[in-house]
């Protein structure tokens, strides 16, 4: 994954169930093909975060919809 501007480092500790989430996108990535590390992983998924919440804070704070089941017949 190519960056198209000069990147500035951060440095951050992540609970190891965020870890293990990013590192499963990944693995999906490769097996699709993709050749990405967990650093393009971690900003491909905050891009895509800041850009489908825009900071909104109705949106980063809200919970999840739960998911509705099928109707069973």
């Amino acid at each position: 994954m190519a960056q198209d501007a000069a990147a500035r480092q951060f440095s951050f500790r992540l609970p190891e169930n965020l870890v293990q989430r990013v590192d499963g996108c990944a693995a999906n990535m490769r097996d699709a093909g993709l050749e990405v590390n967990r650093a393009a992983v971690v900003r491909l998924l905050l891009t895509h975060a800041l850009d489908a919440t825009q900071c909104n804070l109705n949106l980063l704070l809200e919970k999840p919809a739960p998911r509705k089941r099928g109707r069973r017949k």
